[in-house]
């Protein structure tokens, strides 16, 4: 985005059906401020206000999206990061934390990655889909091991061209941004060998008969 401001880029990627949320500088935590809101963390220090605040913004604007004004008016003259809102349109983003994690689930699903935009984080890799069933921001497992996150209702993920106080950065792979590719469709987590929790606990919770169900 070398020669855009920040609300021009916001504004395309509105077009392409995606809703950029600005970020603090250096971080990852919406800049309430900045979008009207009152940030009652601020003044308790409080981590469950701070993501009561988070989530319920996240799912209101994915029901509600913000007009190209409001986009503009956020993002005009900001300097902050930029954060995509999980949930509006479908979209879901896999958030692997480490690339290695990425590279084991990517061997059989090279085909749809390649087709789809995905992202590079500091230290791992972002995919974005589009899931034809409402799906919830959670864990990320492959198999046992936890890989990452879920971003989609009630949840958002910093995307390019974000940086970190300590230099990290983010930046779309070469020719996978979203203004060359669509998100994939995907029928859900469980079509891509992937799921919210590990298949231990949901085994452990469907014999305690801890809330966990198939469906039918």
């Amino acid at each position: 985005m070398p020669s855009e401001t920040r609300a021009e880029y916001a504004a395309r990627l509105l077009e392409r059906g995606y809703v950029c949320l600005p970020l603090r500088a250096g971080g990852k935590h919406l800049d309430l401020e900045a979008m009207g809101y009152a940030p009652l963390h601020f003044q308790t220090l409080r981590k469950d206000l701070k993501e009561l605040a988070f989530c319920s913004v996240a799912f209101q604007m994915s029901q509600k999206p913000p007009t190209e004004a409001d986009v503009r008016n956020w993002f005009r003259d900001y300097t902050g990061n930029i954060g995509i809102l999980g949930g509006f349109s479908d979209l879901l983003v896999l958030d692997f934390d480490k690339a290695a994690g990425y590279r084991a689930w990517q061997e059989n699903h090279r085909d749809l990655t390649s087709r789809t935009p995905v992202a590079r984080s500091p230290n791992g890799f972002h995919v974005y889909l589009r899931t034809r069933e409402p799906t919830v921001s959670s864990s990320l497992h492959f198999g046992m091991r936890r890989v990452g996150h879920v971003k989609a209702l009630g949840g958002y993920i910093v995307a390019s061209p974000s940086t970190l106080k300590d230099g990290g950065g983010y930046s779309w792979l070469a020719n996978q941004s979203p203004f060359d590719l669509e998100p994939q469709p995907i029928e859900n987590l469980a079509s891509l060998s992937l799921g919210p929790v590990s298949p231990l606990k949901r085994y452990y919770d469907r014999v305690l008969k801890r809330g966990y169900f198939d469906r039918p």
